[in-house]
């Protein structure tokens, strides 16, 4: 144990903060071989001709430790007003509540209000449960409108968990029609519509339905039918003029059921560099209590916080790189339920713009048999796949490492917005337990085939005149609390290191404005260039000449991490913020790039000018 008092001495003048932590980091990092003996261990490099196996003898096990509902909650609308809502659990529980709901869509972000409940008595605990809703007695209380012509209610399960001790919630919608006074489901959107891609003559929108249904995007006079009449549909606007706001709504219909969204609006890119966006990951649930923090590997409550705060800069998108989930799942069906989860907490957002997201850690979909091995599923079934089918994101991204390994088109990609460039990478590829054994990645290790992509994409960019280039990748290269003994530099092992090195010589040598990530649970910005100590001997890299910020931001809602003294690069952070839920506002105007970092009440954290 090092006291602080002797590293940070008293005196007149008293030395400030970078200058304290540059005389602590020296001290610390003499004994971090003690303090991180696991980087001192060289990985070896991944052999990508190794496919994953099972160790012999070992089946493996189902592991979804936020898998509480068994499938997806049922509901049938009789005509007489009453609805029979059935869902099934993974164990027992015994006895819930159904709360009713309104989405307030006039309102701008459309968050449900519950103001009914209706109790569910059981004898004893089960898998099964069934409820009936009184449907006709909620709409003429709450909304009597509805009571006449039907709508869409949003309803929560609330249900004690005895496997975590704790209430969890299920949130849900549905919709219900009356017609001569006789009740039926309706054709329900289940999520969307979702502003996806938008250029400065282009925007595209999707959405997805309960049941198999047609559809069309009505914006600017025109109405454009989606590309598919199944459950996932897009529809994309050609025509339109830069930087400037359309009203849209979107069409469902099957059979003689149709429905009309409300109007929303989407904006489109300016041709020229005068826009802003809002940055913020690793918004995953994980020991922090159950209801509003646990929405099926969602921390609800913080994400709601932020996106109310984001929302009131009016920014053109929101990238959210990584931990969206918990994740660590078996389940396809787990993973997909906590994607949509995550989806469905952002949905309000989502209508009204763009929003990027990238893989995490936490994006694992895993064949697990126990403390012996883990790794990524492989082919439809791989963590990757599942991912780029739950989004709509560009598809120009790297062919896998090699034929037959998970994709990186749909995590991966990058796109061009107000003469600006900015790009998506999978720090966390391929995972596995034990590459040298079994096959596949380390965590945090880009490989040798999307950074081939990654170089010639950054040049691309650079050749074709872009004003500015941004990078978004989940794991940090330079970690300072919480992952120093891991994250892209690999806690410092020669594999890791000169991966890294590969990765943010690319950065430098194409001049970007910085290098954002999540991983580590707090906020942090440090800038990097050929003098900053970035390797355990305390030596710096000269092909980093062109300086770059790095902007860690990865408090949107998982625990907290504290600031690690013992990295090479500690007296170069300029500034550290834990223990609350941020997000960063960038605002571009022309050749200037502006950083505020926000807490999720509104309070300014930080500030620097990145250009």
């Amino acid at each position: 144990m090092i006291a602080l008092d002797h590293i940070i001495p008293g005196g007149d003048p008293p030395l400030d903060r970078r200058n304290a932590l540059k005389l602590m980091s020296s001290a610390l990092i003499a004994v971090a071989p003690a303090l991180h003996s696991e980087a001192q261990v060289d990985h070896a490099p991944v052999d990508t001709s190794k496919s994953p196996h099972p160790p012999v003898g070992l089946p493996p096990r189902e592991n979804s430790p936020e898998r509480l509902i068994a499938a997806e909650p049922e509901i049938k609308v009789n005509p007489d007003g009453t609805a029979i809502l059935t869902w099934k659990t993974v164990v027992p529980t015994q006895g819930a509540t159904v709360y009713l709901g309104l989405p307030n869509d006039e309102l701008r972000l459309e968050f449900p209000i519950y103001s009914g409940a209706t109790r569910v008595d059981e004898d004893k605990p089960t898998t099964s449960h069934t409820v009936t809703l009184d449907l006709r007695s909620y709409a003429i209380r709450s909304a009597v409108l509805m009571a006449l012509t039907g709508g869409v209610l949003a309803y929560r399960i609330e249900i004690f968990d005895p496997q975590r001790q704790t209430i969890r919630f299920i949130d849900r919608r549905f919709r219900f029609t009356v017609t001569n006074d006789r009740y039926a489901n309706g054709l329900t959107v289940l999520e969307g519509p979702n502003v996806a891609l938008v250029g400065d003559h282009t925007a595209t929108v999707w959405w997805t339905t309960d049941a198999p249904s047609s559809g069309a995007l009505q914006i600017a006079g025109r109405t454009i039918p989606s590309t598919s009449e199944g459950l996932r549909h897009v529809a994309t606007a050609d025509n339109l003029n830069p930087a400037k706001d359309y009203e849209y709504t979107i069409l469902a219909k099957n059979g003689e059921d149709e429905f009309q969204s409300r109007a929303y609006s989407l904006r489109t890119a300016p041709r020229e560099p005068e826009f802003s966006f809002v940055f913020t990951c690793d918004g995953r649930t994980g020991a922090l209590g159950g209801g509003e923090t646990a929405l099926e590997g969602i921390n609800g409550e913080s994400a709601r916080a932020l996106a109310t705060q984001m929302d009131r800069h009016r920014p053109a998108f929101l990238i959210f790189t990584g931990d969206l989930i918990s994740g660590y799942t078996t389940s396809i069906d787990d993973y997909r339920a906590q994607l949509r989860s995550w989806k469905r907490i952002y949905g309000p957002l989502w209508r009204w713009m763009p929003i990027y997201t990238g893989m995490g850690n936490h994006e694992s979909l895993l064949n697990d048999y126990g403390d012996s091995a883990g790794y990524d599923k492989s082919g439809r079934d791989s963590a990757e796949s599942i991912f780029a089918e739950e989004f709509l994101h560009p598809q120009n991204g790297p062919d896998p490492e090699r034929e037959g390994l998970p994709p990186y088109r749909g995590a991966v990609y990058s796109f061009q917005y107000g003469g600006c460039h900015f790009v998506q990478l999978n720090s966390d590829y391929w995972y596995s337990s034990n590459p040298q054994e079994l096959g596949g990645n380390y965590f945090g290790r880009l490989l040798p085939g999307q950074l081939d992509w990654f170089e010639k994409d950054l040049a691309a960019a650079r050749q074709n005149g872009a004003k500015h280039i941004f990078v978004f990748v989940h794991e940090p290269a330079f970690p300072n609390g919480g992952h120093v003994s891991d994250a892209l530099w690999g806690g410092g092992v020669p594999e890791g290191v000169a991966a890294r090195d590969r990765f943010w010589s690319a950065v430098s040598a194409n001049q970007a404005v910085a290098v954002f990530s999540g991983h580590e649970h707090n906020y942090s910005r440090i800038k990097i260039d050929s003098t900053t100590p970035v390797h355990r001997d305390l030596s710096p890299n000269p092909n980093f000449a062109h300086p770059v910020w790095q902007v860690i931001q990865g408090a949107a809602g998982a625990p907290f991490y504290p600031q690690d003294l013992t990295t090479p690069w500690t007296a170069s952070v300029q500034k550290f913020v834990t223990h609350t839920w941020s997000y960063c506002h960038i605002e571009v105007k022309g050749d200037k790039v502006q950083l505020k970092t926000y807490s999720y009440t509104g309070e300014l954290l930080d500030e620097a000018t990145l250009t």
